[in-house]
């Protein structure tokens, strides 16, 4: 059931029909590309808007001095983006922690477990198996984990802008 086995009859490719949540093999896959979906509009949208910012006189500008449209992609659009990529990075990154709703509602971290990521495990943990300390540890090393990737984040950011 669902739009894409719709399609997928449509095409005349019924073979290719199948539970795509209950499946073993695909279930992660699904999560992943609804995820996915779900934050592509946001993200077009800052680095829309980021474009946008640019002041056209540096183009004209470059264009009158002859630079070819690489060159001016290169040399103005993408150094002037990269502080919008880095914000789109770290709000992509912390919000691909932040799965644990799509993932109860859309597969309840099943079949088998396929599905589970460290923060459905923590609640599990907590609320389901009444594991407290079992539970505070994971977020412990969990909020550790986001840490580390934050501060190389920042790390990254700051030799992108110095290279600016």
């Amino acid at each position: 059931y669902g739009l894409l086995n719709y399609f997928l009859d449509g095409l005349g490719l019924p073979m290719l029909k199948r539970a795509w949540l209950a499946d073993e093999k695909t279930a992660l896959l699904a999560v992943t590309v609804i995820h996915m979906w779900r934050g592509f509009g946001w993200a077009f949208i800052i680095l829309l808007a980021g474009l946008q910012s640019i002041p056209r006189e540096l183009y004209e500008a470059a264009q009158v001095d002859g630079a070819s449209a690489p060159q001016r992609f290169w040399r103005i659009s993408f150094p002037l983006m990269i502080p919008v990529f880095i914000l789109v990075s770290v709000l992509t990154i912390l919000g691909s922690m932040q799965v644990f709703e799509l993932i109860i509602s859309t597969t309840g971290g099943g079949p088998g477990y396929h599905t589970e990521v460290p923060i459905t495990r923590i609640v599990t943990a907590m609320l389901g198996l009444s594991d407290f300390g079992y539970a505070c540890a994971m977020g412990i090393v969990f909020g550790v984990i986001l840490l580390g990737v934050s501060l190389l984040q920042i790390r990254i950011s700051q030799r992108l802008r110095g290279a600016d």
